[in-house]
């Protein structure tokens, strides 16, 4: 440790050096670049963990033997920022307690002489960090994006001109990208730039800032992802997933999961006597990943299902049904909600989020309250999300407290339903 009139102290904390130290390079470890100078106290190292190989990891005695066995301290860039210093920066010295510090880039110059780098955790291209040399000028960079989005944009790259199938893989990969690059921007921009210590800190890179997408009809977008879940390739099936982490569900033709008991009521065993086989389509991957599994379709909403060993069968709630005729009855069932409409036709509830539940005060029960009066006023509505607004107190309180002692099965007629809105 680094001592001053006999006092062993925090080498990155309190020490200044005399003279410039010298810049050795820098080195790639497992999940790490390290970069590294000759100092007149010994070794320094700085360490960046490359994004998707390493976490947020703070130095220690074991760490430090790992990466640089021969530095007298080593520096870990944080994820995080140490407002108004910028980002954050935890400290280990070879000799001393195993015990992390805290510095800052200000007191880091002091020890180097230099500004050191700071590569934002969503810049860090481990051949771009080799490469930096101090006094290097600042690179523009495209940002990180995680999971990858390179499936859409294939996709799109082999769809024919004008095809809503591309513009909808576009719009997602569009807006992911941009939405990286923007989230990296502001955060340099407001923790970095404006930090007391911009002058110690050696900005290795920006963000290159796409524009803001251009605005894409919902219509289009829910006509180009029913296309691709469509399909039956393993491109629409890579899209299909990365459309869900990524933002794409809200125009999918259904994204929830739902288990249903035929057994549980007449409309659940009406709905899956219509079931029929089907080749094994995008949106299946809702199901499962098992290529094997014998795949099924309700051909009225080409949602696919999957017929458990406990004799239950696994499907994917409609975003919004496809009917011409207005609701006529909702059935409720352990675990499922149906739709009866005045031709005749069963439909599972549309569904985005969690199941729709009541007895008690809750997301539930609230979400149930929205779906009927929203599909009282329009059959084809989209499935309610749990946004917090609240549905006509008389079916709030139905739902809450109305059919508390109600067993399910049991149904509601429209005239029932729009009485208890109404109230």
């Amino acid at each position: 440790m680094f001592k001053r009139s006999g006092k062993a102290t925090r080498l990155l904390w309190e020490a200044v050096a005399a003279r410039p130290a010298r810049f050795l390079g820098a080195e790639r470890r497992r999940g790490w670049v390290l970069y590294r100078w000759g100092t007149e106290f010994g070794p320094v190292v700085l360490a960046h963990t490359v994004r998707g190989e390493m976490g947020m990891t703070f130095p220690s005695h074991a760490l430090l033997r790992e990466l640089a066995k021969d530095a007298v301290a080593l520096s870990v860039v944080e994820p995080d920022y140490n407002i108004p210093h910028g980002p954050s920066l935890e400290a280990i010295d070879a000799v001393g307690p195993d015990e992390y510090y805290g510095t800052t880039w200000r007191r880091l110059e002091r020890v180097l002489g230099m500004p050191a780098p700071y590569w934002h955790s969503n810049l860090r291209d481990p051949e771009l960090m080799m490469a930096w040399r101090p006094g290097a000028p600042t690179l523009h960079v495209p940002a990180v994006v995680v999971p990858d989005p390179g499936p859409l944009l294939r996709l799109a790259a082999e769809e024919p001109d004008g095809s809503h199938a591309a513009l909808a893989a576009l719009d997602t990969a569009r807006r992911t990208v941009r939405s990286a690059a923007k989230s990296c921007h502001d955060e340099i921009t407001e923790h970095v730039d404006t930090s007391e210590d911009i002058a110690s800190i050696a900005i290795a890179a920006r963000p290159l800032l796409p524009p803001e997408p251009a605005t894409v009809a919902e219509e289009i977008l829910r006509d180009g992802w029913r296309t691709i879940l469509n399909r039956t390739d393993t491109l629409a099936a890579e899209c299909a997933r990365l459309g869900h982490v990524l933002g794409g569900t809200r125009y999918f033709p259904g994204s929830c999961k739902v288990t249903v008991d035929p057994a549980s009521c007449a409309q659940a065993g009406q709905w899956a006597s219509r079931l029929r086989p089907s080749p094994r389509t995008a949106l299946a991957t809702y199901l499962g990943d098992d290529r094997d599994q014998d795949i099924l379709i309700d051909p009225v909403t080409d949602m696919p299902a999957v017929r458990t060993s406990d004799g239950s069968i696994e499907t994917v709630a409609p975003q919004r049904l496809p009917a011409h005729s207005p609701l006529a009855a909702l059935t409720i069932a352990r675990r499922s909600v149906w739709v009866t409409t005045q031709d005749g036709t069963v439909f599972l509830a549309p569904q985005t989020g969690g199941g729709y539940t009541y007895g008690y005060s809750g997301g539930g029960p609230m979400a149930l309250a929205r779906l009927i009066d929203l599909l009282l006023k329009d059959i084809t509505h989209a499935a309610p999300g749990f946004d917090g607004q609240r549905p006509p107190a008389g079916l709030d309180h139905a739902t809450e407290e109305g059919w508390k002692d109600r067993t399910p099965p049991f149904a509601l007629t429209r005239a029932e339903l729009e009485a208890l809105r109404d109230q």
